[in-house]
């Protein structure tokens, strides 16, 4: 249910659409019909004009010693992978891959989806995330967990199967009904996409297919590029071409697209993914810890490219927090290129928020200004990591944690007040998650 909310004497930090990241203290954030109505300075003035406007239906959130920013969005993920979490480890992406992950997933159910997916929405709300992208199977039991939770989402379609000729074709008829299906649930809250694993697991005329239906359909696609130094290896011997450059040479990049990871690009690569409508999704635990490398965000932005963050999936990160990878983006920026100036806190303000919303799909949200949706966190600054606060967007950046959220707003709704989700029933998700990834780990 939709909240009315008077929000005081609240520390405030947002992106602007045309300008810097904002900090105002002392602000004052009314919420109704799930959009910020004012977010400004406390003035008695606005206060009494939004009370006769709406009526004396607001409650009232007193925020002293707290920070209200928006909701994050987690650009790159495979939720359902909670229920592998700790069980596929130290090893590079394609033994990880194909050694590990492809085994397991072979008897993954509808049930197995939807119990890990719910795990890992309870876990991204309680870290602040209200968006999320999903690439993965039984796309419609992830929709269902979605739509229970109250998050936006992302999410992708196989669309894929077996044709009379005996070969993988893509499947038209069930794209199109998957993409209504989409947009006839969650009020506007999920965003039907293609999947497109990579440039290394299809036939080529598989692509050529796939391109043309999301041209058809005009739908998101989401896509691994340039992971490893492998991926590329492998694309320049079977294509000549890099991978990014084969993928338009297929036909993709004309619909809105999702291009996770991006560690190996040249500039003809980072041109092409700088177009209007492709968001990249920047992974950096997870391409750590599968030892891929270390993107260069410094010339992805250089170059024009829209970035974002993503956590990847929690087999391979191994949690969904998007604030460790808001600092270990800027650090490994800052490290690999020998200059502290790099990717300073508002980039990674931005990148977490608005830029990876609108890239999303949800041009409304990640933004704390009027007209804007109401997807936004409270996070609690009276702890002692975060003593004294200083400048309060580094401190969302390199002092806070997932745990210091309190709350958790989308459209409206609390996800999440203070502390207690309102949306799921944790211990249920706890119980059938733990049976599902016990159930997964005997058949494999």
């Amino acid at each position: 249910m939709q909240s009315a909310v008077l929000f005081s004497h609240i520390q405030l930090v947002t992106p602007l659409p045309d300008g810097p990241v904002l900090s105002l203290s002392n602000a004052f954030v009314a919420v109704a019909d799930g959009q910020i109505l004012y977010a400004g300075p406390f003035e008695d003035a606005a206060r009494q004009q939004l009370t006769e406007a709406v009526g004396n239906h607001f409650d009232t959130y007193d925020g002293r010693r707290k920070i209200l920013w928006p909701a994050m969005a987690n650009a790159h993920g495979h939720i359902p992978m909670t229920l592998m979490r700790n069980q596929a480890d130290d090893a590079n992406l394609h033994a990880w891959l194909f050694d590990m992950i492809f085994p397991r997933e072979k008897h993954l159910t509808p049930e197995h989806v939807k119990n890990g997916t719910l795990l890992g929405m309870a876990e991204m709300i309680r870290a602040g995330t209200g968006t999320a992208a999903d690439m993965y199977y039984f796309s419609e039991a992830v929709v269902e967990a979605a739509v229970a939770s109250g998050m936006r989402l992302n999410v992708c379609f196989d669309g894929k199967a077996e044709g009379p000729d005996g070969k993988t074709h893509v499947q038209p008829g069930e794209i199109e009904r998957f993409i209504r299906m989409c947009r006839s649930v969650g009020a506007g809250r999920i965003e039907p996409a293609l999947l497109v694993h990579s440039i290394y697991l299809y036939e080529p005329y598989l692509y050529q297919e796939l391109a043309q239906v999301a041209v058809d359909q005009q739908c998101f696609v989401q896509v691994h590029i340039g992971e490893t130094a492998r991926e590329v290896s492998d694309c320049l011997a079977t294509y000549g071409r890099r991978p990014a450059v084969q993928l338009s040479e297929f036909g993709f990049f004309q619909t809105p697209t999702v291009a996770a990871h991006c560690v190996h690009l040249d500039d003809q690569e980072r041109s092409i993914l700088s177009g209007a409508n492709i968001l990249v999704a920047h992974c950096p635990t997870s391409n750590l810890k599968l030892g891929s490398g270390i993107a260069d965000v410094k010339a992805l932005l250089a170059a024009g490219v829209k970035v974002s963050l993503g956590t990847d999936g929690a087999a391979s990160n191994n949690n969904l927090n998007l604030y460790q990878e808001m600092k270990l983006a800027s650090l490994l920026a800052k490290g690999s290129t020998g200059d502290a100036s790099v990717l300073p806190a508002d980039d990674l303000i931005r990148m977490a928020t608005l830029t990876a919303q609108q890239g999303l799909g949800f041009a409304r949200s990640g933004c704390i200004a009027t007209g804007y949706q109401a997807d936004l966190q409270i996070l609690d600054a009276d702890r002692p990591s975060l003593w004294p606060l200083g400048e309060p967007n580094a401190a969302l950046v390199y002092s806070s944690e997932g745990s210091a959220v309190e709350s958790l707003m989308v459209d409206g709704q609390w996800l999440m007040y203070k502390h207690d989700l309102q949306t799921l029933d944790e211990e249920k998700i706890k119980h059938d998650a733990l049976r599902s990834a016990a159930r997964l780990n005997r058949m494999t």
